[in-house]
């Protein structure tokens, strides 16, 4: 089985082709992933009409580049126009009917090549941004339809977790196999979420944020303190830049919010806010002297109670596995900080190699295969978008 799976839920556009043999095993052939941070960059933030215009300019060549380089694009043979062909180009305009831009580098696509040799079709349909989800949901309803496939619609969230079992996952365990039952910890620039997993499909969420989640507190930071856009990487890079015993000007301590809360809930607005009273007394000669130390000091109080929590629950719920997931699991502190927890209590831990921690299709498309084993696969009629999708 070949499935091509397409990710546009936020400002990441996707598109991976992953074989799948009878026996389970399966391989990469394909995994594109095109970056908007450049143009969301001026913003501080993801502008989602913004991701909606650039994922329906980039989906096509994505698509093309794609199907090149596992060898399935052919050129049709040609002939003549038929009445099949006028349906065909009529419903594929009723589909793409909101994404004028996409229909049009799509149609030629279609009428040149051929069907390529795919068996599924796979899709993000939430959560995320609302407009960057159409597109890549009516892209895919779009293919499905003109190339007479199954499709799947695939939770983000649950795509996050399943990233672990892609290849060169980092994992501190026995064998191939991640016993259950697993304490996973998603955490990203929209998502924050200790989930119970007791097997692919059977999750409980047991907390979530209740205002800012880690990537967007890490993004807010970066951009009270002028350091540009996404937030994570540049925080952390520059606070390995900070030394203890290098700060002289006071002691610098943010709160932990909610780490005794009794919950399995997170809130960082009042770490943000912390953060932001103490910038406003400095000046900016001190400001500058003191950016590592005010990054290292915020960072640590995000691990911290990602940390505190993640552990807790997993004593409490008595499981076997941590699973850490999402764009903030490529944070190397975090990363080693739960590794070393983990190894202490005689749990086993999985990351996913830092190109599968961020947004890509290759998660969507083996979520999508695993689902093809517990779900009825579904019309492209009936797959929606919903925003705010919870994973069950």
């Amino acid at each position: 089985m070949k499935v091509l799976a397409i990710e546009t839920s936020c400002d990441e556009t996707s598109i991976a082709v992953m074989q799948f043999d009878a026996d389970g095993s399966f391989k990469l052939l394909s995994n594109i992933v095109s970056s908007q941070v450049k143009i969301h960059a001026p913003f501080g933030g993801v502008v989602p009409m913004l991701a909606k215009q650039e994922h329906q300019k980039n989906l096509v060549p994505i698509l093309k580049h794609s199907l090149v380089e596992t060898d399935l694009l052919k050129i049709r043979k040609s002939k003549g126009k038929n009445q099949n062909d006028n349906t065909k180009d009529i419903i594929l305009k009723e589909i793409l009917a909101r994404e004028e831009t996409l229909l049009k580098k799509l149609l030629p696509l279609l009428k040149k090549y051929k069907k390529p040799d795919i068996d599924l079709i796979a899709v993000t349909n939430g959560p995320g941004l609302e407009p960057a989800l159409w597109v890549g949901v009516n892209f895919a309803k779009a293919l499905a339809y003109y190339w007479n496939l199954p499709i799947i619609p695939v939770n983000h969230v649950e795509a996050h977790i399943i990233a672990n079992w892609l290849p060169d996952a980092t994992r501190l365990v026995t064998s191939t196999k991640l016993p259950y039952p697993i304490i996973c910890l998603v955490v990203s620039g929209g998502h924050t979420q200790l989930i119970l997993m007791r097997d692919v499909g059977v999750y409980k969420i047991l907390g979530e944020t209740r205002d800012d989640a880690a990537g967007e507190a890490f993004d807010k930071l970066a951009k009270m303190l002028n350091l540009g856009y996404p937030g994570g990487p540049i925080v952390a890079k520059i606070a390995n830049q900070f030394k203890i015993g290098t700060l002289k000007f006071k002691i610098l301590k943010f709160p932990r919010p909610m780490i005794n809360s009794g919950d399995f809930d997170f809130s960082f607005s009042g770490l943000k806010t912390a953060a932001l009273y103490f910038v406003k007394t400095l000046s900016s000669s001190q400001l500058k002297k003191l950016t590592p130390a005010i990054c290292a000091e915020f960072q640590q109080a995000v691990i911290d109670v990602l940390a505190q929590k993640t552990i807790r629950a997993a004593k409490e719920f008595n499981v076997k596995t941590i699973l850490l997931s999402g764009g903030v699991a490529a944070n190397d502190f975090l990363r080693e900080t739960l590794s070393l927890a983990t190894n202490h209590l005689s749990l086993d831990f999985s990351v996913p190699p830092k190109n599968f921690c961020t947004d890509n299709a290759a998660m969507i498309a083996l979520t999508a295969y695993l689902k093809t084993k517990k779900i009825k696969i579904n019309s492209w009629k009936q797959i929606k978008v919903d925003a705010n999708l919870r994973i069950t």
